[in-house]
């Protein structure tokens, strides 16, 4: 498969990248984290996707019966690309083949950034205190040998 340089560059865990998905019915970008530990020889990217909907997903969280720590809130003042408070869940992850992102490539709408390491770690300490996240899915964001 032939990857586009900008993507080798930029794709690891902790990239956040800013485009549509076909799951959500907003028509609006939305930022989505990179959780893999190693994405570009996984070939399948494991991601969190941010929300501005705090409150709701405080009470589908509690209503769920999911560990606090399973919701990470994020400012614009821990993350700058950030316009208003928002969240990830990390009961709910997305996985998405690395060649979707290539097709995908032409219409990613921002430059992709990385997240500060403190919110990924807490995001990623989340995905594994999930009880919803398969484990194959948190294989993929384990440190080899961890």
């Amino acid at each position: 498969m032939n990857i586009p340089f900008d993507i080798t560059l930029s794709l690891r865990s902790g990239t956040v990248y800013n485009f549509e998905h076909r799951e959500f019915h907003s028509v609006e970008p939305h930022f989505f984290v990179v959780l893999n530990s190693d994405a570009l020889s996984q070939q399948v990217l494991l991601m969190s996707v941010f929300t501005s909907k705090v409150e709701k997903q405080i009470r589908g969280i509690k209503r769920a019966g999911h560990a606090d720590e399973t919701l990470v809130e994020i400012s614009p003042s821990d993350y700058s690309e950030l316009s208003v408070e928002s969240c990830v869940n990390c009961n709910k992850v997305f996985s998405k083949p690395l060649a979707e992102l290539i097709s995908q490539w032409p219409n990613v709408r921002k430059k992709p950034t990385d997240l500060p390491p403190e919110i990924l770690g807490k995001i990623i300490v989340g995905v594994e205190l999930s009880k919803v996240v398969a484990e194959e899915e948190k294989a993929l964001i384990r440190i080899s040998g961890s």
